[in-house]
């Protein structure tokens, strides 16, 4: 694994590659958060089969959102293991919460 804290030089190759890192991190925020309003909109519907804003949300969608969601939490859990040494099983409400975090000022 890549050491980040010494990154050589500021505007190079490190520099480069921890935007990215960033720039990543804040779309695969801002993804799970608009998964979680599609969600939420479902939920909140008046009719069945169809979203608050009366588009419909299929059962493959679902399954394609939540397998988008799982692999985004998952990577938030991972990044979160580096600062953070419980298990993950314990630290996934925390990424979680990160994420939703993450979301709100991206």
């Amino acid at each position: 694994m890549r050491d980040w804290g010494d990154t050589g030089d500021f505007g190079g190759v490190g520099m480069q590659r921890l935007l990215m890192a960033e720039t990543l991190g804040l779309t695969m925020a801002r993804k799970a958060a608009e998964i979680l309003d599609r969600h939420r909109d479902a939920l909140m519907r008046a009719a069945p089969g169809e979203t608050a804003d009366g588009a419909d949300l299929d059962g493959a969608q679902f399954a394609a959102d939540d397998a988008i969601f799982t692999a985004v939490l998952d990577a938030a859990n991972e990044c979160l293991a580096h600062f953070d040494t419980r298990p993950a099983g314990e630290r996934w409400c925390d990424a979680l919460l990160h994420l939703l975090d993450l979301a709100h000022s991206a």
